[in-house]
């Protein structure tokens, strides 16, 4: 069970991620990493899904041009993905407290599991959007509380960690009910390490879509 002890250390990890707001800040985006489902997670300079995350942050505010603010969190209690369902709650109040201490939407960016937390958390109020990366999805996820919210996944196409073709389906159910949803495959496996430049730009430029297209509604 997610105490308010654990929630408070994930939002002093916010603020050690050094959030950097400025006058022409739009939107925050909330950066999750993979990462195991229950145990603990490394020390943040030993936790490789938490490092893998580090380079997205400096891409998604140079590609906006400083319109968004992102912020890496590390989840030092284990994954976003918990039978408890302990991984959702700590999102959903990450990105409520953001929200109300700057007056801003969100974009949630997520990667593996964090990719799960971003698409299970999308239909948030404060949320206008989730780019996941590579995410797992359940066969069964459910789509109906992202009908108003642009949601971009990006999935290698020899992923054997989480299915491509799951998260495909997820973007076709959605598209399905109306839905501003896309499925772009790449080539690749599941770590993000084939042509990580390509994942930066890739992401932070679906960032910058999802404030767009959000905002614009």
């Amino acid at each position: 069970m997610t105490t308010r002890e654990d929630l408070d250390d994930l939002m002093t990890a916010v603020r050690q991620g050094r959030l950097r707001v400025g006058p022409r800040t739009r939107a925050i985006a909330l950066i999750l990493h993979g990462g195991r489902s229950v145990t603990p997670q490394p020390r943040r300079h030993r936790d490789v899904s938490y490092l893998r995350m580090l380079p997205f942050a400096p891409a998604v505010a140079r590609v906006s041009r400083g319109s968004i603010a992102p912020v890496l969190v590390h989840n030092r209690h284990g994954g976003w993905i918990a039978s408890s369902g302990t991984g959702l709650v700590q999102t959903r109040e990450i990105v409520r407290r953001l929200a109300a201490e700057h007056d801003l939407p969100v974009v949630l960016l997520g990667h593996s599991s964090g990719g799960w937390a971003a698409l299970r958390g999308g239909g948030q109020d404060e949320v206008i959007g989730s780019v996941a990366l590579a995410p797992w999805v359940g066969e069964h996820d459910p789509v109906d509380h992202l009908r108003d919210k642009v949601v971009r996944v990006i999935h290698g196409v020899d992923d054997t960690v989480c299915s491509p073709t799951r998260s495909r389906d997820l973007v076709d159910r959605l598209r399905a009910v109306g839905g501003d949803a896309t499925h772009q495959e790449v080539s690749g496996g599941h770590a993000l390490l084939d042509h990580p430049g390509r994942w930066h730009r890739l992401a932070a430029s679906a960032a910058v879509e999802v404030l767009e297209r959000g905002t614009s509604r």
